[in-house]
């Protein structure tokens, strides 16, 4: 059963936008999201994260579910108990089996239905709810299944791979794009990401202009920053400069640097 979208994510952020009166450089100075990804986004040429879209339906005071475009509620802060009792319904499960398949317990499958889950946990609800539905059209991997993906104490220049010892553990990726988790060290990105929190990363060696990257330079451990680029200047920018300077990089010179991976979001466990 798929529920019929009325707009597209793109059109709908694009909508609120410009109903609210902001600019691009308005949107992405309040929430932190540089303006090309906005622009992206509202042309339906990427797709956002779980805490992306948290942060678009904080901004805009709307549901993720109105973001979308699977209501035209606003708020709709009924969508979600709806929709996780819908699929449950329609695979035949007790709250209990339910629970089993999409890694919930069964007391938050309850609270969910009920509409009385704390908002912290609200993003494993959505989780839940896209499992979900892969199982509702048979195209569900079981639990087993899911990419599991290291944890890095810190990430080597060059290819970015770890020594043994800098593997912290292992742990389920529900973006279905990141190749590891890094742990972070220092305040220089703080307040956007703070030490000791932890995020996920694509490995890929390039970048759009304004995109969080982990890059090396001059044979140093990989560090977090925001990338620009200005022809043949590139700039790694910190968020907090209290903390550290930006680096800048004239590629003329052929300096020894690169890309290892762009931050995908920042982490929490999918396990219970």
């Amino acid at each position: 059963m798929y529920t019929e979208v009325l707009m597209t994510f793109g059109e709908r952020l694009k909508n609120l936008r410009n109903g609210s009166g902001h600019s691009l450089r308005g949107v992405s100075e309040k929430i932190g999201i540089p303006v090309s990804t906005i622009s992206n986004y509202e042309q339906d040429f990427r797709r956002p994260d779980f805490e992306t879209l948290g942060k678009f339906a904080d901004f805009f005071d709307v549901s993720i579910d109105y973001l979308l475009g699977r209501t035209e509620d606003p708020h709709g802060e009924d969508e979600l108990p709806k929709k996780v009792y819908r699929i449950r319904m329609n695979l035949g499960k007790s709250q209990e089996e339910f629970a089993e398949m999409v890694n919930l317990t069964p007391d938050e499958v309850k609270a969910i239905e009920e509409g009385r889950l704390e908002e912290e946990k609200r993003w494993r609800a959505w989780i839940s709810l896209v499992v979900g539905g892969f199982y509702e059209r048979g195209i569900a991997k079981p639990k087993g299944e899911f990419k599991t993906v290291p944890i890095l104490g810190k990430v080597c220049a060059g290819n970015g791979f770890p020594a043994k010892e800098q593997i912290l553990g292992f742990e389920i990726d529900p973006t279905g794009q990141a190749d590891f988790i890094l742990e972070v060290k220092g305040d220089s990105m703080s307040p956007l990401i703070n030490n000791g929190e932890r995020v996920y990363v694509k490995w890929q060696n390039f970048a759009n202009d304004g995109d969080i990257v982990v890059a090396y330079i001059n044979g140093d451990d990989g560090v977090i920053r925001r990338f620009r680029r200005f022809d043949y200047v590139v700039v790694l920018e910190p968020e907090n400069r209290d903390i550290a300077d930006e680096t800048i990089i004239n590629l003329n010179d052929n300096p020894s640097w690169g890309i290892i991976g762009i931050i995908l979001g920042k982490f929490h466990s999918f396990r219970r």
